[in-house]
């Protein structure tokens, strides 16, 4: 059977533009990259390894995969008014998300954890995006709080400082759309006429998910197991923060508690924000421009 010419080349224009997209993810990510390294002298790199303190980065390892153990019982306790996943299989199906967000662009691996996790609970994705969307949410909130105390104690290049201003706006607006959708009450649902149901059939089925999600969210919202995956966002963070601050440990560089938070918070803005894969090049480039900024040389800034 013979594919029509017109469903082979909308085909091959869906291919392209997937190519494209990594083309252009991949490309951003060199750049940075090229950004961190391009005055460094192999020499240079090679000496400031030299120097680490091999010790902290065992344990920095392991409190590193303590945060994906901690992800995963936030989001079990997050799913469990849609449907009952056991911490192993969460765990599963964080680092599955994890791994597929190593090689695809802008946390594509969400996709993976909310496929795997509606599957393995019976319930609908609708169901279950919810869940995720607060995790994100509780993730954003603590990362506003850290560039917000941040700012306050370190004068910021103005660029920083417009970009965390617009970041916070967009987390402010998130929190209360999501506080506004657990608040408001529920209206009942208008059974829409037969000739307009065959109309707008794919907007009808948007607005329906639309409802569904919003159902979840307010759902979870007024559960108490809210609180305990917001306690729980709270270790994450202090976590991914310990081991940070165990590999500037490991390179000795004379900073304060407060700087290494700054350098902290820019790298991990790095990790949160939907980019590159697993981060590639933009974390590199805010970690090292905030080590940097506070007077790490340039060789031992990009070997960190």
């Amino acid at each position: 059977m013979q594919t029509e010419p017109g469903a082979h080349s909308n085909h091959r224009g869906k291919a392209a533009r997937r190519w494209i997209g990594r083309g252009v993810s991949y490309g951003i990510g060199a750049a940075c990259l090229y950004w961190v390294f391009h005055d460094i002298r192999l020499s240079e790199l090679v000496h400031s390894l030299a120097t680490i303190s091999w010790w902290w980065v065992p344990l920095a390892a392991v409190l590193d995969l303590l945060v994906y153990v901690c992800a995963a019982w936030e989001w079990q306790l997050l799913l469990r008014p849609a449907g009952h996943l056991s911490l192993r299989q969460s765990l599963q199906a964080v680092f599955a998300g994890r791994f597929a967000n190593d090689v695809l662009p802008v946390h594509a691996g969400y996709i993976v954890r909310v496929y795997l996790a509606s599957r393995w609970s019976g319930s609908g994705i609708a169901a279950v995006v919810p869940s995720l969307l607060i995790e994100r949410l509780f993730d954003s909130l603590w990362l506003a709080v850290g560039f917000a105390v941040v700012s306050l104690l370190f004068p910021l290049p103005g660029k920083l400082a417009g970009t965390g201003d617009i970041l916070g706006a967009v987390i402010l607006i998130a929190i209360v759309v999501v506080g506004w959708t657990i608040l408001r009450k529920e209206k009942p649902r208008a059974h829409p006429k037969p000739e307009q149901a065959c109309r707008w059939k794919a907007v009808l089925r948007v607005r329906a998910f639309v409802q569904r999600l919003a159902q979840g969210v307010r759902g979870l919202g007024r559960s108490p197991l809210v609180l305990a995956g917001l306690g729980l966002s709270i270790v994450k963070l202090l976590l991914q923060a310990l081991s940070f601050f165990l590999l500037l440990q490991a390179y000795a560089f004379p900073l304060s508690f407060w700087t290494k938070l700054a350098v902290f918070i820019l790298a991990y803005i790095g990790l949160s924000m939907p980019s590159t894969p697993a981060g590639l090049g933009v974390y590199q480039l805010l970690c090292a421009a905030g080590l940097r900024y506070f007077g790490v040389p340039m060789a031992a800034a990009s070997s960190f």
